[in-house]
């Protein structure tokens, strides 16, 4: 069991049910057209569950798979679908290419080492015109201590 396995399996939702803000300030009408979103990164489900709301086709990947069971089973109380994969959002290639409208990672943060690939993984799936969305914590969250990795190399600067 890794680390996200461990911290996710309990009853209750260690993020709550509640899409992020950001997620919930961005996308707030009904999908058109059949609008495409990946999430990476995604835990517990809960913007999967709001944008699948909303209308948008939902792809998801993590790393946790106590995390995807959440994830279909707060779809299944929601009563939408989602397709939520198993997956290292730091791989190559995560998926095809030229298929989402949107991407978005909402704090997945991830080792210096694997932030390229994620940045990859964010970009390359979208098709043109598509946007990608994400939000991390800086550097300077460590002088805070509210949230977040508190390993610098995880953590981001502009």
């Amino acid at each position: 069991m890794n680390h996200w396995d461990e911290k996710f399996d309990s009853e209750e939702y260690i993020y709550g049910k509640e899409a992020n803000l950001l997620v919930k300030e961005i996308f707030q009408k009904q999908a058109d057209n059949n609008e495409k979103i990946l999430l990476l990164a995604e835990g517990e489900g809960r913007n999967a569950i709001y944008l699948a709301k909303l209308g948008y086709d939902i792809t998801t990947y993590d790393i946790s798979q106590v995390g995807i069971h959440k994830q279909y089973q707060l779809a299944s109380e929601a009563c939408v679908d989602i397709d939520a994969k198993y997956g290292d959002i730091t791989k190559p290639n995560l998926t095809s290419e030229s298929l989402f409208n949107y991407s978005i990672n909402i704090f997945g943060h991830v080792p210096n080492e694997g932030k390229k690939e994620m940045f990859n993984n964010l970009i390359q799936p979208l098709i043109i015109g598509g946007h990608s969305y994400f939000e991390f914590y800086s550097k300077e969250q460590l002088v805070y201590g509210t949230g977040g990795p508190k390993n610098e190399a995880m953590l981001y600067t502009i």
